[in-house]
């Protein structure tokens, strides 16, 4: 192990232990707590003072209020009707024209005032076209946007201005903007656009009882489900770094709890949720301070990356990327609300596979070394379920072969076909080893005769190619050349992920 080899070298023994789960270790800095604003400072606070930004904020948002407020009042006095979003409309001008006050008190009032005209906004399309006001509605998007703008700068003064809170904020921004935008932007946009573009045909084909409403709940249900799937994939990454740890060392895995490697204190389950863990606490233990490495972060984004895309391009598709797995449904309905097992087995399969990928990357990266029994179980992990459910491993073995060569019974060309992949997977890796990496030959050669096994020994080739490409890449860099040395199998994982979104395309080339 050289001085310059990875950033393992560098840190101590003791914050390399997955035993803490990766996520359950984490405290915010000390510079937080230095930083943190006395409450009555707090309350005084001019959220829109901070900046230029934050100003010329404010004038814009005064100017789009003011017209508001005369929009909505003309409606009161002529129609009697929004009177809900008048009050709103007030209260926004109010929070920009007097800034003090106590903070939490006016952001809790904006969102309130943001919520009660969202309710009305998703409501509002039969009342509008009862009174054929459609610059009303528009308004009301309008004034929905300059509420939540408004709720954004309160909040951000509430909160403090620590690098900490900043952190926090745009993470948590990160998950759940698209959210919002799936589950409720686009509904909106569709719903003015449907009263710009007014199309009768395609408005006497709509059910009269579908609403925007409905719209929202819908998709906020699929971004639902699309979570659970995403997120199972950070637990299980999180559990990935304890058996890339415990595996080459023969160390009990699941019985053991998660425990700080520093002050062995053990970790409360709040503190032990992949990524909002980490996130909210700063990537320090709760009690002691100590400093998780951000490898344990990253392994469980790796994760939820290949769980949270194989849901969009192989799962609710309907295996649309798979070779010769037909699945005759798409959408999120028709596949899990209304199983469809093949398609599912395949996606967790393949999932699984990948993860089984990046443990043995894992390993590497250590420079660990996996034991002969431990490969065993591994292997016949994925051999025992592919052999016995066909839909794991579609791909006939003598397909692309020329002539009409015979097949036997589906069970035995079944398992030949497994064999057939895993031995040329392993043949490949262990050629493969011996020039980029010789002092760990069995983890690369594991890791190919995995990928042999699962997509057949057809896929070999076009990840082989990808493989190559990659290796040549980082020769040609010296930074990240540095960086995965001795560490191929972390390429084989890229060229995977790059191949099977296209692994259909790419068999049909041949």
């Amino acid at each position: 192990m050289t001085d310059d080899s990875s950033w393992r070298v560098t840190v101590p023994a003791a914050t390399t232990n997955p035993e803490n789960e990766a996520s359950g270790l984490h405290n915010p800095s000390p510079d937080d707590s230095d930083a943190t604003t006395p409450s009555a400072a707090l309350s005084q606070r001019n959220p829109y003072d901070q900046s230029l930004f934050g100003e010329y904020s404010r004038l814009l948002l005064l100017l789009i209020g003011l017209p508001l407020v005369i929009r909505f009042a003309l409606s009161v006095f002529h129609h009697q009707t929004g009177v809900a979003y008048l009050v709103a409309a007030l209260v926004l001008i109010a929070s920009f024209v007097w800034s003090k006050g106590h903070r939490g008190f006016r952001v809790w009032t904006l969102i309130i005032m943001a919520l009660n005209v969202f309710a009305g906004v998703i409501s509002y399309s039969d009342v509008n076209r009862h009174h054929n006001d459609p610059s009303l509605t528009a308004a009301a998007y309008v004034l929905l946007l300059c509420l939540l703008t408004a709720s954004v700068f309160e909040f951000s003064a509430w909160m403090g201005r620590t690098r900490g809170t900043i952190s926090r904020t745009l993470a948590w921004g990160v998950l759940l903007i698209p959210m919002f935008v799936y589950a409720v932007g686009i509904p909106i946009f569709n719903e003015i656009w449907d009263a710009i573009e007014a199309d009768e045909k395609k408005m006497a084909l709509a059910d009269p009882k579908w609403n925007l409403a409905n719209e929202i709940a819908l998709r906020a249900a699929k971004f639902g489900v699309f979570t659970v799937f995403t997120y199972f994939g950070a637990c299980l990454g999180s559990f990935l770094n304890v058996v890339a740890w415990c595996l080459p060392r023969g160390e009990a895995i699941a019985l053991r709890s998660s425990k700080c490697p520093q002050c062995i204190t053990e970790i409360s389950r709040i503190d032990n949720l992949p990524i909002f863990s980490y996130l909210n606490l700063g990537g320090r233990c709760r009690h002691c301070e100590w400093p998780i490495p951000i490898r344990y972060l990253t392994v469980e984004l790796v994760a939820a990356f290949i769980f949270g895309s194989l849901f969009l391009y192989q799962l609710v598709t309907g295996c649309l990327n798979v070779p010769d797995l037909f699945v005759h449904h798409k959408g999120i309905l028709w596949i899990i609300l209304y199983p469809k097992w093949p398609a599912i087995t395949s996606y967790f399969f393949h999932a699984f596979f990948m993860t089984a990928i990046l443990v043995l990357a894992l390993i590497e990266w250590d420079q660990q070394k996996l034991k002969p029994s431990a490969m065993m179980v591994i292997g016949l992990a994925f051999f025992i379920p592919a052999a016995i459910y066909f839909p794991l491993q579609p791909v006939p073995l003598l397909k692309h072969l020329p002539g009409n060569l015979s097949t036997f019974s589906p069970v035995f060309d079944q398992v030949l076909t497994l064999f057939a992949g895993g031995t040329v997977g392993a043949a490949v890796g262990r050629t493969t080893a011996f020039y980029l990496s010789p002092k760990n030959v069995l983890i690369l050669t594991m890791a190919f005769f995995l990928t042999g096994l699962a997509l057949g020994w057809q896929a070999l080739l076009p990840i082989t190619l990808l493989f190559a490409i990659a290796s040549a890449a980082c020769r040609f860099n010296h930074k990240i050349g540095t960086l995965l040395q001795g560490c191929p199998t972390t390429l084989l994982l890229v060229a995977i992920l790059l191949h099977h979104p296209f692994w259909k395309t790419i068999d049909n080339w041949w």
